[in-house]
């Protein structure tokens, strides 16, 4: 049995994030931290399957919910300040919401812009431990985004459309050198990893990836010998 604990963190008087933490009543040793998009929030069909997923499999949740978009101070900034304020909203909430837990270690899944705040904690390291990771749609045009993955020595899921404006043919088979990262490309499917006009085939292409996620998960559990 699950309880879900549901509220906000209130990092400064411009940034409050909400926040959805799905815990076992049972205590478990693994958690995923999920960073969803701009448009593409946790309500959303992959953010509600990968839920599941991680709940079968033993994994606690927690979506952050973050709302940077929306505040007027935020459009204000630079792309490296709203690199850090994306980051530090991410960070706050995990220590806060996490500081009384021992899960011994971290799934790490985002999708489009949750995948700069999740690359910065790759170098950074303040909050996971023995992380694994799912990147969803990454934002690989960024170099912050690419050079992360390219040179990570954690366990990683990279999914994205053919069809997705930040995909390049070239960046992916340079990231298929790292034998760390598991890649999956989904055929005319877009930044949502939807195929436009034929919905048949965007279920298909979720059935593999919640496949793909799936495997990955079950690999990887924090509740398994890896």
């Amino acid at each position: 049995m699950y309880e879900i604990i549901e509220d906000e963190v209130l990092r400064n008087e411009y940034s409050n994030i909400p926040y959805l933490w799905i815990r076992s009543k049972q205590p478990n040793n693994s958690i995923c931290i999920m960073l969803p998009g701009i448009g593409y929030s946790t309500q959303q069909p992959l953010f509600h399957y990968s839920t599941n997923l991680f709940a079968e499999n033993d994994v606690d949740i927690l979506h952050i919910n973050y709302n940077f978009i929306k505040s007027k101070q935020f459009v204000k900034l630079n792309k490296t300040e709203q690199e850090h304020w994306m980051y530090e909203d991410v960070r706050i909430v995990v220590s806060e919401v996490l500081k009384d837990t021992n899960y011994e270690k971290c799934f790490l899944l985002s999708k489009s812009i949750g995948t700069i705040p999740m690359a910065m904690e790759w170098a950074e390291k303040n909050f996971i431990n023995q992380p694994m990771g799912i990147w969803l749609t990454p934002l690989l045009k960024e170099n912050l985004v690419f050079d992360t993955l390219l040179k990570t020595d954690i366990p990683s899921l990279c999914v994205i459309g053919d069809q997705d404006q930040h995909y390049m043919q070239e960046r992916i088979s340079i990231l298929e050198t790292n034998k760390l990262i598991s890649t999956l490309v989904i055929p005319n499917a877009n930044h949502s990893l939807e195929v436009n006009g034929d919905i048949v085939a965007t279920i298909e292409a979720m059935k593999v990836i919640i496949n793909r996620m799936q495997d990955f998960i079950r690999i990887h559990s924090m509740n398994r010998e890896l």
